[in-house]
């Protein structure tokens, strides 16, 4: 009998922001790292607001395998808060792509022994 390893790390991204393009851009910079439960061409996009309720953004990301080059610099035309969820090594190599592409704040953290969440502001990177 051959047993084949589970090496799955997936991690859960929920992003709050101003715009639907600043949503899209921290998440097209996931997805140029990472495979994602999304459909080629499958973006962010407009919901019909509600007055009193903010409009959020769910990506499911795996982040066993990392791939390509994260873009550095990304434009953000307001914060957005990103809360990440997953095991300590899914989160931590989220936080990374997200720190080379923009400037990240930590805002809190809920860990137990097998999961963590974290809250980051990100804003546009300086440049230099």
């Amino acid at each position: 009998m051959t047993r084949t390893p589970h090496n799955a790390e997936p991690a859960e991204v929920v992003l709050s922001a101003q715009s639907t393009a600043d949503a899209e851009t921290v998440l097209s910079t996931l997805r140029s790292c990472f495979a994602s439960d999304r459909a080629d061409g499958d973006t962010a996009h407009d919901q019909r607001k509600q007055p009193g309720h903010p409009t959020v953004w769910t990506e499911t990301f795996e982040t066993s395998e990392v791939r390509g080059d994260v873009r550095p610099n990304a434009d953000l035309s307001a914060a957005v808060t990103a809360d990440l969820q997953g095991s300590h090594l899914a989160v931590d190599r989220l936080r990374d792509v997200l720190t080379r592409a923009f400037s990240v704040r930590t805002e809190g953290t809920v860990s137990g022994d097998q999961e963590v969440e974290l809250q980051i502001v990100l804003e546009s990177a300086e440049k230099s």
